[in-house]
């Protein structure tokens, strides 16, 4: 697959992961709402290391931090350091069969968010609860299908 390709395909899945990101859920369902731009970002990675790097984590750094109201710059160091912990275990996780990459998916979200809640506390006056575990659980749920839908669309284009 060409660079050029690759930009645009990420592009768009990125576009698509700001999209789920806003899709309405019951109440009930909320706290277990996945952490999409998380996962898609560890799929671009995973799958084009040599286009998607740490570049990726200002754009989309910035974007998730005016999305949510976080503190400018917050979003941005946690994606660098995922995209790091993504680039330096690339080669071992491609070895890992699906269910010990849904770990590192898990292990990967749980950083995310515990990074997440640390900024804040330390930013931050007052206490900011941060739901750690049920998005990152769903986010390791979402890991194979979202990983097994690439893998096709890929294949089905023949890039």
């Amino acid at each position: 697959m060409t660079s050029i390709q690759s930009f645009v395909i990420g592009m768009l899945s990125l576009f698509l992961g700001f999209v789920l990101e806003h899709l309405p859920l019951p109440d009930l369902l909320s706290w277990f709402q996945p952490l999409w731009i998380l996962v898609i970002i560890t799929l671009l990675v995973f799958q084009s290391p040599q286009t998607f790097g740490l570049w990726l984590a200002i754009p989309a750094g910035l974007m998730m931090d005016a999305e949510q109201g976080a503190l400018l710059g917050t979003h941005v160091f946690t994606l660098s350091i995922h995209i790091f912990l993504v680039q330096f275990f690339f080669r071992r996780i491609e070895v890992f069969n699906l269910f010990q990459q849904m770990a590192v998916v898990l292990v990967l979200a749980l950083l995310h968010q515990l990074l997440s809640f640390w900024l804040a506390q330390v930013m931050l006056d007052f206490p900011h609860p941060v739901n750690m575990w049920g998005p990152a659980f769903s986010s390791m749920f979402v890991w194979p299908w979202l990983f097994a839908l690439t893998r096709l669309t890929l294949r089905r284009m023949s890039i």
